[in-house]
């Protein structure tokens, strides 16, 4: 190979090289994409765009569990509700018996919270609560299931339990439970009875 071909094949390949390295630059630019970490990149759009405040509190009464048994969509468990009371922002009663927390145990574990029952306000007012949500070991608590720890010995730490309550009224003054996300927390032995707290979900 003479000179010039040689000058010519090495012009060709850093070409080459340089245009894929453009073409990839002009790809992460286009997707956002720096040189900086996951982390660096991932914020807040605007600062403290979302906040809670505690709204009601429930205290549910619960009746024996109903084994359903596993089906096609995981080991059903309901569990009765038989009762129980309530506060909240501008509004205190009782939980109407009837209702039931329906949940499933899928085949990875993690169980299914659907729970539908009714409020009734102390000046008569009828209020309908769904509450799903996602009940599952954490980490410790994994931990401490395989060294053959049983879940009624372990904490409440141990676990991971959120729920995504929501509301229909009757037209007044509780209207506001329709307009609002809301956020439960659930604690308790959950056998008998247990504690739900209801957190709206403000922010600008």
């Amino acid at each position: 190979m003479n000179t010039d071909n040689a000058t010519r094949t090495s012009r060709t390949r850093l070409l080459k090289s340089t245009g894929g390295l453009l073409a990839a630059l002009g790809a992460m630019a286009l997707l956002g994409i720096s040189s900086a970490s996951a982390e660096e990149v991932l914020k807040e759009i605007k600062p403290n765009r979302i906040d809670s405040e505690l709204v009601m509190t429930i205290n549910v009464k619960l009746g024996p569990p109903e084994d359903m048994g596993k089906g096609a969509d995981g080991h059903r468990i309901n569990y009765p509700i038989i009762g129980g009371t309530f506060v909240g922002k501008g509004m205190k009663g009782t939980v109407v018996p009837g209702g039931a927390d329906m949940s499933v145990e899928r085949n990875d574990g993690v169980t299914m919270i659907e729970a539908l029952y009714r409020l009734k306000t102390d000046d008569g007012q009828i209020i309908i609560i769904h509450n799903a949500g996602i009940w599952r070991l954490n980490e410790s608590g994994l931990a401490k299931q395989a060294k053959g720890l049983k879940l009624e010995d372990m904490k409440e730490s141990d676990f991971y339990c959120r729920t995504v309550p929501s509301f229909k009224t009757q037209p007044g003054k509780y209207a506001w439970l329709s307009d609002y996300i809301f956020l439960g927390s659930i604690d308790g032995d959950g056998m008998e009875e247990v504690d739900i707290g209801v957190y709206r979900i403000n922010g600008v």
